[in-house]
């Protein structure tokens, strides 16, 4: 007993470095005071049993807190300012202009037309035709003929002489007498009778009239009004505010700070009386333990930043939009639809028939039968007995007497009965149904439509677009860096005290006589 009492400080450190098994913090507990823990510990006092004994430990453990500085920050602040800028605007004037339009409208005009016209009328023309024509009549003509007669004489051969005798013979002389004689006809005397005859037709006569008519049209008519227009705009009213700003007016210090060491684990070597079941049936005298062992703190110096927060007033002058009214003057250029009435002379036509006589001289024939009496002459032959004296010579010759025949020519002259045809002329008129065509002159009077173009002066009203310039109050927009105290949250690391509850292996002896 006494024997173990005497190695119980080295069964104590042999517990502490045992305690890994059990929990994973433990502390160095005064053993671990050297920079760095051993990395082999050889226990050869035996140790029967090993028991965790819950320990309490205080140690400062670092904490994260936050910690509110205000810091001064430049900000840029939004503040409106009036100025008067020139703004350019569109205003509609009217301009009245004076132009000539163009009216057209349609008049009957009446077009005059002179067309020859057919007129067809039947007339008896005579018709002068000459015809041969055969007048027979009947004349003695005298018919000679020469025939040999036998003339039986006596003459006295031989004595021959030559006498100058006289033969007397009688032949019929044809003693034309021409007589005149009449010769009754009827003629058909054309008679030509120029008269005038009337001739009514009627006739489309314009008669023109002159009358004001109304022609009404609608014109516009700007008609200027002036109102009062309530306009808004916004203005921005200065409200000035007071408000507490917290200043931070703290200050740095310099101070250590324990920082405790890192937490390591180790393998140590532990004896036969520490090792398991399994190593004692294996009988091994040494085997090792996992254990965790923190290294000793270290001294840290750092700044830290002491708060001092100070109260003060900051007045603030915002800006709020208001929305004010005012009366402007507005002028609107109403088109007014105004009736006018125009008086503009139309000139009609209006076809009135009027009758009219005209004198036609008109030519007629007329057939007078008329007796005429025609001298022809007429030759007549009258065969007139006529004893002709011929001289011829006679040879006598006183001799013998001897009978002669001679043939001796002798012309006789019988008249004969001759019906002679005699061809004259004769011209015969003769009444022929002939229709002839007259060109007759008519005028005739059309009403055609004719398109006229009228110049008018319109008075037209054009909207001309002007630019303007008026002085508009404008809200500029401007940044002005202000400076404010801002509070900025700073995580600072503070070192709390913290009692741990650990447990140390307390190893206890199996028995009292282990040397």
């Amino acid at each position: 007993m006494s024997r173990f009492l005497k190695n119980l400080p080295s069964l104590t450190a042999v517990a502490l470095l045992l305690s890994g098994t059990g929990q994973a913090w433990a502390t160095y507990c005064g053993a671990a005071s050297l920079r760095c823990c051993p990395t082999e510990v050889v226990v050869s006092t035996p140790v029967a049993t090993v028991q965790m004994v819950p320990q309490v430990q205080t140690v400062l453990r670092p904490v994260l807190e936050t910690v509110y500085e205000t810091v001064p920050v430049t900000v840029f602040e939004t503040r409106y300012r009036t100025e008067m800028r020139t703004e350019t605007y569109q205003v509609q004037r009217p301009v009245w202009e004076t132009s000539m339009r163009e009216r057209r409208y349609t008049v009957m005009r009446p077009v005059y037309q002179t067309s020859m016209r057919e007129r067809r009328y039947t007339v008896q023309r005579p018709v002068l035709r000459t015809e041969q024509r055969e007048r027979r009549y009947t004349v003695m003509r005298p018919v000679y003929q020469t025939s040999m007669r036998e003339r039986r004489y006596t003459v006295q051969r031989p004595v021959l002489r030559t006498e100058q005798r006289e033969r007397r013979y009688t032949v019929m002389r044809p003693v034309y007498q021409t007589s005149m004689r009449e010769r009754r006809y009827t003629v058909q005397r054309p008679v030509y009778e120029t008269s005038m005859r009337e001739r009514r037709y009627t006739v489309m006569r314009p008669v023109y009239q002159t009358s004001m008519r109304e022609r009404r049209y609608t014109v516009t008519r700007p008609v200027i009004q002036t109102q009062m227009i309530e306009q808004t705009y916004t203005v921005c009213r200065p409200v000035t505010t007071t408000r507490e700003v917290v200043q931070e007016c703290g200050y740095w210090e310099t101070q250590q700070v324990e920082v405790p060491g890192p937490i390591k684990t180790r393998r140590i070597k532990v004896g036969g009386c520490g090792c398991g079941l399994i190593d004692k049936l294996l009988h091994k005298e040494t085997c090792y333990t996992t254990v965790t062992v923190q290294c000793p703190p270290r001294i840290k110096t750092q700044r830290v930043f002491v708060s001092r927060p100070v109260v003060r007033q900051v007045t603030e002058t915002r800006y709020v939009r208001e929305t004010v009214a005012r009366q402007v003057p507005v002028q609107t250029c109403t088109y007014v639809p105004e009736e006018r009435v125009e008086q503009i002379p139309v000139t009609t036509c209006q076809m009135v028939a009027e009758e009219r006589v005209e004198q036609i001289p008109v030519r007629t024939c007329r057939w007078v039968s008329e007796e005429k009496v025609e001298q022809i002459p007429v030759t007549t032959c009258q065969m007139v007995a006529e004893e002709r004296v011929e001289p011829y010579t006679v040879q006598v010759c006183e001799m013998v007497r001897e009978e002669k025949v001679e043939q001796i020519p002798v012309t006789t002259c019988q008249m004969v009965a001759e019906e002679r045809v005699e061809p004259y002329t004769v011209q015969v008129c003769e009444m022929v149904r002939e229709e002839k065509v007259e060109q007759i002159p008519v005028t005739t009077c059309q009403m055609v439509a004719e398109e006229r173009v009228e110049q008018i002066p319109v008075r037209t009203c054009r909207m001309v677009v002007e630019t303007a310039e008026r002085q508009v109050p404008v809200q500029v927009r401007e940044q002005v860096p202000v400076t404010i105290q801002q509070t900025v949250a700073r995580q600072v690391v503070r070192h709390v005290p913290t009692q741990i509850c650990t447990y140390v292996p307390v190893a206890i002896p199996a028995c009292a006589t282990c040397d």
